[in-house]
């Protein structure tokens, strides 16, 4: 019976995701990829013309699934400004950090091979952009909190960016020191009330509805 192409596949990308992981792309071989997937390098060409190709299927799903998250969440909240306020943006931001976590670690490996593996290659923007999306995001909602009438303390392009890199370091670092999921949500969980606690007395000035 000759052998399923899926499976196949699935062997490959498995392999791929660990070479990766511990070489980085640059020192990644194809060659060693294909001897742990158990088959030969001519069968991993046949699916992947080269070790681009091969990262390529293993992040870049990822890699617009994560940066459309964040600006589905922004959509929401805007939202819901006119009719709740800011209230649910402070009282559900906490519970938000862990919902992101638990949709992370279904694809814990390509988050990490983004964050750490890959120099190189056409994504290794993924943190700056992660954190310039953020930016741009948090912007277009002050602007729009405003509009609405809340006062909402005035800071500059550069002082939300270094706010901004401060908070998704330290989400990385729980990222990557690989922990199981109940300890990353421990930890997210701490984190998320520290930032979610600096982030609403740095833009809140008092009462946050003008009179």
């Amino acid at each position: 019976m000759p052998p399923d192409p899926a499976n196949t596949i699935e062997k490959i990308l498995k392999s791929a995701a660990a070479e990766f992981l511990r070489n980085g792309y640059a020192g990644a071989s194809l060659r060693k990829i294909a001897a742990a997937a158990g088959v030969t390098t001519g069968a991993l060409y046949r699916h992947y013309a080269d070790k681009e190709s091969l990262y390529k299927a293993l992040v870049e799903p990822v890699y617009h699934e994560v940066l459309d998250t964040l600006r589905k969440e922004t959509d929401h909240y805007e939202k819901l400004l006119d009719s709740e306020g800011l209230n649910p943006m402070w009282e559900n931001s906490v519970q938000d950090v862990e919902t992101f976590f638990r949709h992370i670690y279904g694809r814990l490996d390509a988050v990490k091979l983004l964050l750490s593996a890959s120099k190189q290659t056409v994504y290794g923007d993924f943190k700056e952009k992660i954190i310039l999306t953020d930016l741009e995001l948090t912007s277009r909602y002050i602007r729009t909190a405003r509009k609405r009438g809340y006062k909402i303390r005035k800071l500059s392009k550069e002082e939300l960016y270094i706010v901004t890199l401060g908070q998704y370091s330290g989400f990385f670092e729980i990222l990557l020191r690989g922990k199981e999921l109940k300890d990353a949500l421990k930890y997210a969980r701490t984190y998320g009330l520290f930032c979610t606690g600096g982030w609403k007395a740095l833009l809140i000035p008092g009462d946050s509805k003008e009179k």
